[in-house]
């Protein structure tokens, strides 16, 4: 039986960024990525900010105002200790979400190149199931946090429903304008809090995912650079391997500037995500430490969820831009691993000149202030740990 030959035609209805569409939908939805930048319906983008402005002053905003006003007018710590964690979470959001409508542009032009651009096409059978895996890879790892995430918000509602009958807890400790300790009016405040509790954790999520998987993308090309350079042979079915590398460094200034552009998009979220991440683990840590185990186990597993999902929450920017880092640092081995024994002078002159360029690895920064990459996630759970044992022992 005849063996069907791989051609590039063969994934023609197959995205490059298959892993990420689902991820793009979702921000869409929820206002926070350009429905269209087609010049010729300049109406779409005036209903898309419409929209946008309805839905954001309608829920998170507001949801947000509620439990900052409630944090001002409460005067038990550990009331205030039971919102700020969740608090904290959301300023981390009213970041994110303004970065990502300042920079739209920027993060719809990234998505295009590296959807579309042709010298990004992957032209070898084992290039296309490398992308594949990796593709999935991906898709396993937002799809099992953005569901971890917003079972938190599940079991927290699940949780105040479970209290005595006498006994009125909303999800999220939010200050209401009325009096909700009532049968009817409870539900009023408990269905409001609940679309807002689940529209703001699967926006904080998607807007997470969608940083890393600029990030884990970018890995991706400088893998890519790394396969075609350790497949460098001479063939007389090949163009010559001069032209080779030549097309392999455009690729490489290429992704040098998607460098650029993707340490703009991810900066400062990866930063503001950093700074208040200890502050919420610290307050996670004291309202479980003030929490009556067997009171309601549906609330002490949604905080201990929630410390989880914020623990993953650092760790998968840190562990994507370590990622970026190593790709970037693993081409120079990757040039030894080709046929360049081989190769005539003039070639190996302009290897040596490419991995002149090669000698510092890229590296994405947060705002200039450190490097993102593993060693950050563990300061971070350092200072997380100092934080709370300084809150206890202010309380005590």
């Amino acid at each position: 039986m005849a063996v069907k030959k791989w051609s590039p035609r063969n994934t023609s209805s197959m995205s490059r960024t298959a892993s990420a569409n689902i991820i793009i939908a979702v921000l869409k939805s929820l206002g926070y990525w350009q429905w269209t930048r087609d010049p010729r319906q300049p109406y779409i983008e005036k209903v898309e900010r419409a929209y946008r402005i309805v839905l954001h002053t309608t829920f998170p905003f507001t949801f947000i105002a509620l439990m900052l006003t409630g944090v001002l007018l409460s005067r038990d710590l550990d009331e205030i200790g039971s919102i700020l964690h969740v608090l904290l979470t959301e300023f981390s959001l009213i970041v994110k979400t303004l970065h990502i409508w300042r920079k739209g542009g920027v993060a719809w032009r990234f998505m295009h190149e590296v959807a579309n651009d042709p010298i990004y096409d992957l032209r070898q059978q084992s290039e296309w199931t490398k992308w594949q895996q990796a593709q999935r890879s991906f898709a396993i790892v937002s799809n099992t946090y953005f569901v971890a995430a917003t079972t938190v918000v599940v079991f927290a509602c699940i949780g105040a429903m479970m209290t005595p009958a006498d006994v009125y807890v909303l999800p999220m400790n939010i200050y209401v304008p009325f009096d909700w300790h009532h049968p009817r009016r409870y539900w009023y405040a408990w269905t409001y809090n609940t679309i807002a509790s689940l529209m703001t954790a699967t926006a904080n999520a998607m807007l997470d995912l969608v940083n890393c998987y600029f990030m884990f993308h970018l890995s991706l090309l400088y893998k890519l650079i790394g396969w075609r350079l350790s497949a460098l042979r001479r063939s007389a079915n090949e163009p010559p391997v001069i032209e080779q590398m030549s097309e392999i460094f455009q690729m490489h200034m290429k992704v040098r500037r998607l460098t650029t552009e993707c340490e703009t998009l991810v900066s400062i979220p990866v930063f503001s995500q950093i700074i208040l991440s200890s502050f919420i683990l610290c307050f996670c840590g004291y309202r479980l430490q003030q929490m009556e185990i067997m009171e309601n186990l549906s609330m002490l597993f949604s905080t201990v969820e929630f410390a989880t999902v914020m623990a993953v929450q650092i760790f998968l920017p840190c562990y994507f831009g370590n990622k970026v880092t190593e790709s970037s640092d693993a081409l120079t081995d990757e040039i030894f691993n080709s046929d360049w024994t081989t190769f005539d002078v003039p070639t190996r002159r302009f290897m040596i000149l490419y991995m002149e360029l090669l000698k510092k690895p890229a590296n994405l920064m947060s705002v200039n202030y450190f490097i993102i990459g593993v060693d950050i996630f563990a300061k971070t759970m350092k200072n997380a740990y100092s934080i709370f044992a300084l809150v206890l022992n202010m309380n005590n």
